[in-house]
């Protein structure tokens, strides 16, 4: 019996499984009672358009559990096909497109075994494979949120207050030392103890993409276990590979699933008004400017990373990068430079389209500055687990976990 099983869900990403494979294969785990430990993949072929074998038939031949999807199940489908043929007493639920940093698997593992109490663990997240830029933390959905977000679209100031407490929350789990507690943990990568989650599913297949996280953490919670960030164990999150080939599809399966999110939590009449909140929003794009409310100095086109300096100086300050006005979805850095620039193996992570970001000054969040920039730029790949580990071995440690 495996130690850790870690569950793929593959669809058109095979570029992306071998590197994951290779991070898997390295990393150790601890038994409960002490000693080594072991580690399986089972990656779920879940009926790709595109033909997979090339890199499927690899991880075959190391030992890697591949099983093919009658059909394409979904995300949640998916997962809960490949926690079928799993045999771990702890499930890992991984996208394709992440990046073990060495120790994540055990840290998670050590974590459950020691916390009974603890359902659900996840790692704290990196968006690109130098740690530079943190992974936007998860808000739990709620029907409430959901009208706060059309809501703010009217004005600049309900749009300024409402990114404001986006950045509050975020900073919680950017500058985390130790493990907390949150209402949800992001579905690109958690463990579980294998038992409660059969018991719970472990996703609700009805969601064809999205929400099924923020459902399963729910049900986590009412069943009595917490949710839990771990700090100590990280991951990088290349974001988006699978969705992104399929935008439209992507975007029809959101609402879709939101809506059933909606329906599930809130009823029959929260859900009738979730639904009319979402085709209002679909409808509305932002008024009076509510989008601009931050002032954006305008960088144009640019190839390299550019210099951004504040109007006056801050000891400390967090930066967030988002490709939405708004900052519905930012990454983020604390950072204590005067003059900030994006180091060029972050920038070449970037793809080329544009982009906003602003400095808040620490702890009170005032306004330092606010740019627009559009990178014309190509992005080019990650690389390997071994140019991964080569770059963690040749990097500082972030500025926020260095003090």
């Amino acid at each position: 019996m495996a130690d850790v099983s870690a569950i793929v869900v593959n669809y058109n990403t095979g570029p992306w499984l071998g590197a994951l494979a290779d991070g898997l294969a390295r990393e150790r785990v601890t038994r409960r009672e002490g000693g080594a430990g072991s580690i399986e993949m089972v990656v779920v072929e879940n009926a790709s358009p595109a033909d997979q074998e090339a890199w499927l038939q690899p991880l075959r031949a190391r030992g890697v559990v591949v099983v093919r999807a009658p059909e394409n199940l979904g995300y949640s489908g998916g997962c809960n096909l490949g926690a079928r043929h799993a045999a771990g007493r702890h499930l890992l639920f991984l996208n394709p497109d992440v990046l073990l940093v060495p120790g994540c698997v055990d840290a998670l593992a050590r974590h459950l075994d020691a916390h009974p109490e603890c359902g659900q663990a996840g790692p704290r997240g990196w968006f690109d494979s130098h740690r530079f830029f943190h992974l936007p933390r998860i808000e739990l959905p709620t029907l409430s949120l959901h009208v706060a977000e059309a809501w703010r679209r009217t004005s600049r100031a309900r749009a300024a207050a409402f990114a404001l407490r986006r950045t509050r929350n975020a900073l919680r789990i950017w500058s985390a030392q130790h493990p907390q507690e949150e209402p949800v943990l992001a579905g690109y990568a958690f463990m579980m103890p294998a038992d409660l989650a059969r018991a719970l599913g472990p996703f609700d297949p009805g969601f064809p993409l999205y929400y099924e996280d923020a459902d399963l953490s729910r049900r986590v919670r009412a069943a009595g276990r917490a949710c839990t960030l771990v700090p100590a164990a990280e991951m990088v999150h290349l974001y988006n590979k699978s969705a992104g080939q399929f935008a439209e599809e992507a975007l029809r399966k959101h609402d879709v699933s939101l809506q059933r999110y909606l329906d599930k939590h809130y009823g029959r009449l929260g859900g009738l008004l979730g639904g009319w909140v979402t085709g209002w929003a679909r409808r509305h794009p932002t008024r009076n400017g509510a989008h601009e409310f931050t002032g954006f100095t305008d960088l144009g086109p640019v190839a390299d990373p550019p210099v951004l300096e504040p109007a006056r100086p801050s000891a400390r300050h967090v930066v967030e990068l988002t490709l939405d006005a708004l900052f519905s979805l930012a990454v983020g850095r604390i950072d204590t430079r005067s003059r900030f620039e994006i180091p060029r193996g972050a920038w070449d992570h970037l793809d080329p389209t544009t982009y906003y970001v602003r400095m808040l000054g620490l702890p009170d969040l005032e306004p330092l500055g606010a740019w627009r920039f559009t990178k014309t730029s190509p992005a080019l790949p990650a690389g390997s687990d071994a140019e991964f580990l080569r770059r963690l071995a040749d990097s500082h440690p972030p500025a926020e976990l260095a003090r």
